[in-house]
């Protein structure tokens, strides 16, 4: 897998473009002219080896990591240099790996804290959020940081949901966590696409993550070097072989 591949085919209008992105941190570019689209009502998993550049473009995408050029665009406007708070405004909200609750206050109080982006409308999603995550309505008096981890990670889709995103970007959603669990963070990631939220997910669980995807990336050092429909990259023979165990 090491020719630039062409964007994955979809049939939805992208409601998340990027275009010949490069990123990095001080002297070190990470990403290397990465071109993705996320379309409408979609799933879209990138997949690859830790290193491969994942969570910096999503952390690019999030507008916490600056883009050195390229272009992103968002619900048909540029965002390129828009600050994150921004693109949390718009629509686009990221759900970072290692959860990143603020520990000492309640299970409500953190998704308050993210409703608050939304003022009324946000506030009037928390019960439908304790609906749709009983396990959270039990500990909502509890400290975020007395969670289990499998708790802690519904509480931070949770967060990103209360906030009414147009699209989600979800940074390793399962790792780290029993197989139970991964099952049942896979069943709320693709409850959610039934909802009509597009999804950029980044998964190292990569059979889970493309059994999922409408569409997918496979990234190495930093570059999009194949791309196609969820069901052809979990057939492919490299993919197979580098991710699927086979």
């Amino acid at each position: 897998m090491t020719e630039p591949a062409p964007s994955a085919v979809t049939a939805a209008p992208a409601l998340l473009a990027v275009e010949s992105m490069r990123a990095g941190y001080g002297n070190i570019e990470v990403l290397h002219d990465v071109s993705i689209e996320l379309a409408t009502g979609t799933l879209c998993a990138i997949v690859g080896a830790n290193g491969a550049g994942k969570t910096t473009l999503l952390m690019a995408l999030a507008g916490i990591v600056p883009a050195r050029s390229g272009r992103v665009r968002f619900d048909g406007a540029e965002i390129t240099r828009l600050a994150s708070h921004e693109r949390v405004r718009r629509g686009l909200v990221l759900v970072p790996e290692g959860r990143r609750m603020l520990p000492g206050m309640s299970v409500e109080e953190n998704l308050q804290v993210a409703a608050g982006a939304r003022g009324a409308a946000g506030f009037a999603r928390i019960e439908g959020l304790f609906d749709r995550f009983p396990i959270l309505r039990t500990r909502r008096n509890l400290p975020a940081g007395s969670l289990s981890g499998g708790e802690q990670q519904m509480l931070a889709i949770a967060r990103a949901l209360a906030i009414g995103p147009a699209a989600l970007l979800l940074d390793e959603p399962s790792m780290g966590l029993a197989p139970k669990l991964v099952d049942e963070i896979f069943s709320i990631i693709a409850d959610e696409r039934r909802h009509g939220t597009s999804i950029l997910l980044v998964e190292q669980n990569a059979r889970r993550a493309l059994a999922l995807a409408d569409s997918a990336y496979v990234m190495e050092r930093g570059r999009v070097v194949l791309s196609g429909t969820g069901a052809e990259l979990a057939t492919h023979r490299d993919v197979v072989a580098a991710y699927l165990g086979g």
